[in-house]
């Protein structure tokens, strides 16, 4: 496996991607000025949840492609969160024309973002013991199962059920919303 450029074994993963995510995003969000409700509906429910989906699993994609490609395990996982992470900071953007910065930061410890960054740890560790496997398969010498690879992905998926487990997300909701009452002296 060869140590491909900067921009074939990050840049690129990340950016188509990216560009995906933007048209559907994009689409998703004018298909209403086309003012055919027809129209409207089907690109409504064919790139809202391409949309849904690349967020949540682009790195699924990212991350196998930069390890072919030779990044290093660093730029694989930064490779992997750019796009997810963009989202989020999109989304707390969105919340800046009506709420404080301080509380669009906060915004950023909402059960959805850590569930998705659970997720995402959980796609990585996947995705690592996945191309491990397939480099294995091809008669390198390599070892599949990693502890910290393994601690990764049962780490997450521990916290992630627990969190489910938790009247499905409800109570850690009232806790992230006492906080923000509490640091922001909201009567929400």
């Amino acid at each position: 496996m060869e140590r491909q450029s900067f921009s074939r074994r990050f840049i690129i993963p990340v950016f188509i991607i990216f560009i995906i995510i933007s048209v559907a995003f994009v689409g998703y969000s004018y298909a209403w000025r086309l003012g055919s409700p027809f129209l409207h509906h089907l690109l409504a429910s064919l790139l809202g949840p391409l949309y849904f989906l690349l967020v949540a699993f682009g790195p699924l994609f990212v991350y196998p492609v930069a390890y072919f490609r030779g990044a290093s395990p660093k730029e694989r996982v930064i490779a992997s969160l750019i796009n997810p992470f963009l989202w989020m900071t999109k989304e707390c953007i969105r919340l800046y024309a009506s709420f404080t910065l301080l509380e669009c930061l906060y915004f950023y410890l909402n059960l959805l973002n850590i569930w998705l960054i659970l997720g995402l740890g959980i796609q990585i560790g996947v995705a690592e013991l996945l191309c491990r496997k397939r480099l294995k398969g091809l008669g390198r010498d390599i070892q599949v199962f990693d502890v910290r690879i393994c601690a990764l992905l049962g780490t997450c998926l521990l916290l992630f059920v627990l969190m489910y487990a938790c009247g499905e997300g409800e109570g850690i909701w009232s806790v992230y919303l006492e906080g923000y009452r509490r640091l922001f002296h909201s009567g929400v």
